[in-house]
């Protein structure tokens, strides 16, 4: 049986939650349903919305105009009118959101961290932001509904700490914040600071994950066994990007 990749905010949100509370969460998500949309034209833009600058160049540069960055992202949702509501929504939030914190962002090259069966996390956007006086690294809390709660904040800023300042020297004072979009008209954006304090060591991150992935593959083999009882039939993909 081919392990499934649970996602970066439903393994934060059942982090440390006990054996069969997990079991309940993630055998309502293996459960069949239709998934709708994605954020990933958004990810695959946010360069433009953020004001990427690009090594090599002289001077910095201009944010990316509204309508162009529009564009952009239309373009990348390749005609999907659902894609396009979406996707064109979180990215000009995020674009008003960078020019009235005068951000600017940088592309950082880190390895993705490996957990469990192999499944690697970014637990953050490719890019680093600058507002003149700090630098700092984003995870996007992108879910209008079931978004990130305090315990699964607390795991994602621990992934992000382990990922990019304990395994790199040169981003040991990088501050770490999440983004959450808020669930109204224009997604407008409320920044969340990590709590340095609390955050949680890697060998305990790396057994909570392995026994999700433990329940999860329980969970898989037994909703494969029932569909094989009912005739095998076939509902699609579980889980959504």
């Amino acid at each position: 049986m081919k392990s499934r990749r649970l996602t970066e905010t439903d393994l934060a949100n059942m982090s440390f939650l006990p054996s069969e509370d997990k079991r309940a969460r993630i055998e309502s998500l293996i459960k069949p349903k239709r998934i709708i949309g994605s954020y990933e034209p958004f990810r695959s833009t946010v360069g433009d919305a953020l004001n990427e600058q690009f090594p090599f160049l002289i001077e910095d540069q201009q944010p990316t105009p509204l309508g162009k960055l529009e564009e952009t992202v239309i373009r990348a949702c390749k005609g999907d009118d659902e894609l396009i509501k979406m996707n064109l929504i979180v990215a000009k939030a995020t674009h008003a959101f960078a020019i009235s914190q005068k951000l600017s962002a940088e592309r950082h090259q880190v390895r993705r961290i490996t957990l469990a069966f192999g499944h690697g996390y970014d637990f953050g956007m490719p890019l680093i932001m600058r507002d003149g006086s700090s630098a700092y690294a984003v995870f996007p809390d992108l879910r209008r509904t079931a978004p990130l709660t305090p315990r699964g904040a607390r795991f994602v800023f621990s992934m992000m700490d382990q990922r990019l300042r304990v395994n790199n020297r040169d981003l040991r004072e990088l501050g770490l914040k999440i983004w959450r979009y808020e669930n109204n008209s224009t997604r407008s954006i409320r920044a969340i600071p990590c709590p340095d304090q609390s955050l949680i060591a890697y060998e305990e991150l790396a057994a909570d994950v392995r026994e999700s992935y433990d329940i999860l593959h329980q969970a898989m083999k037994k909703d494969e066994e029932q569909r094989r009882r009912r005739g095998g039939e076939d509902h699609g993909p579980l889980f959504g990007t």
